[in-house]
Parts: structure tokens; C-alpha cells; sequence
């Protein structure tokens, strides 16, 4: 059809063109072709552009992870909202996929911003149940603080939906990572997942060491090599009790 001339910009259903279509459904080929020949990577209705098209597709994690990665590569903005104020970042979070929660923030995404009704990314990823998402995201800076416009926090959103391990998760940690520390501890992140996608790892790139995240969290990064040699998992240190956590200096 590129070959007879067809105008890459055409509009088909709802004024989706060529290329919001196969960005929907993470069609990275079709993508890039569409993207060579001249397709607009930032292009947008009703203020729901590509690159959120992308963040949002059924698709392998793999194949929206590089479909996305091109969209910035030509100057998609990861920062835009649509209409109800969601960023790309927000829609990944949704969805559940940590790998482009990551690409995004390392790419300028505010990890914090939030939408009409007050939610983040942090919130979503929360309100769906999305576990590796939001260790992810506390890695690379998210406030587990802020409130919906109607006054819940992420672990209160996780509880009204029956997610209890994000719920306790979200509970006990503290904001400890700040200032000079944890923008230390966000670039080393981005730098992680940046060298896993240079290297051509992307595929097995994985979610950073829930354990380590959580700890770092609370302030205890201290007795990570303790609990570590007794293969003490997040789960069984979330459900310990009392007894259990002096026999581990907490």
C-alpha cells in the first residue's frame, strides 16, 4: 500500500493512522517502516498519542518495550497527557509492564505526576496489583505518600482490592530514600536497565531484587546479607511473626 502512494497519514477508524494502529498492537516492523517512511511519531486524537497507543497494547512486554524505545528514539514526548491528564507512564503502569515503566523513566518520565483524580503511576500499578511494577517504581523514585483527590494512597488502593502483599508491602515501607542517597540509588537503576538494553538483554531484563528494594525502603538495607544467607524471601519476611523478626535483628 506504501507503494502506490497511499498518504502514510491516512486516518482509518476513529482517526487512528497507520502508525497508532501498529503501535496498538506493538508491531515493531510496521513501526519502523511506517516511521522511515515519514509517519509522525508524535501524532495524537483527542490528546491519546502513539506512544500511549504502544504502552497500552496486547502484546509481548518484549515487543512493546522495543516498539516503545523507537517511539522516543523519534522524539515521541514520554511527558504528554491525554485527556484525563495520564502520562504513558501511568497507562505502562496500568497495564503492568515494568520493563517500559522503567524505559520511561529513564527516559524523563515524572514517576510522580498524576492524573485529574489524583492517581500516579504508583497508584495504578497498586489499584491493579501489578507487584513488579511497583518495586520498579520505588526503585526509581515513586512517593508511596501521595493521595487521590480523594485522600487514598497506593497501599490504601491496594487494599480495597484485595491485593493484601502490595497492601502490607506499601504499609511498612518509609520514605527513607532521599536527597543525595536515593537519586544515587535511581540513576544506578536506570543505569541497570539501560545496560541490560544496550547490551540487547532486554528479553531478560529483569525487575530489580524485591527483597533489596524493600529493605533500602524501610531504612534496613543493613541486614540484607543476613536475611539473604538464610534465603529469606519478601513473602515469608512479610507474613513473620513477632518472634521470627528479633531472631533476624528487626
Amino acid at each position: 500500500l506504501i507503494l502506490t502512494g497511499i498518504d502514510i497519514e491516512s486516518s482509518f477508524q476513529f482517526g487512528w493512522t497507520p502508525l497508532m494502529c501498529a503501535a496498538s498492537v506493538a508491531d515493531f516492523a510496521v513501526v519502523r517502516l511506517l516511521l522511515d517512511r515519514g509517519a509522525n511519531a508524535c501524532f495524537e486524537i483527542d490528546k491519546y498519542n502513539v506512544l500511549m497507543a504502544a504502552c497500552t497494547a496486547h502484546a509481548s512486554e518484549e515487543n512493546i518495550l522495543k516498539t516503545v524505545e523507537l517511539l522516543l528514539s523519534r522524539n515521541a514526548d514520554p511527558n504528554l497527557t491525554c485527556r484525563r491528564q495520564m502520562t504513558p507512564l501511568m497507562y505502562a503502569a496500568r497495564k503492568g509492564y515494568p520493563q517500559v515503566v522503567a524505559l520511561l523513566v529513564a527516559s524523563g518520565s515524572d514517576v510522580n505526576a498524576q492524573d485529574e483524580n489524583g492517581y500516579s503511576a504508583l497508584m495504578w500499578a497498586a489499584q491493579h496489583g501489578h507487584k513488579s511494577v511497583i518495586f520498579t517504581l520505588l526503585e526509581l523514585g515513586a512517593d508511596k505518600n501521595l493521595q487521590t483527590k480523594d485522600e487514598k494512597t497506593a497501599a490504601e488502593l491496594a487494599k480495597i482490592n484485595n491485593h493484601s502483599e502490595i497492601y502490607s508491602l506499601l504499609s511498612l515501607a518509609a520514605n527513607n530514600l532521599q536527597g543525595r542517597y536515593h537519586e544515587t540509588m535511581k540513576q544506578e537503576a536506570i543505569h541497570k536497565f539501560l545496560t541490560a538494553v544496550s547490551d540487547h538483554r532486554v528479553g531478560s531484563f529483569s525487575t530489580f531484587d524485591n527483597l533489596e528494594v524493600f529493605l533500602h525502603g524501610i531504612g534496613l538495607e543493613h541486614i540484607i546479607g543476613l536475611l539473604k544467607e538464610g534465603d529469606t524471601t519478601l513473602r515469608q519476611l512479610l507474613i513473620m511473626q513477632k518472634d521470627e523478626l528479633v531472631q533476624v535483628s528487626l
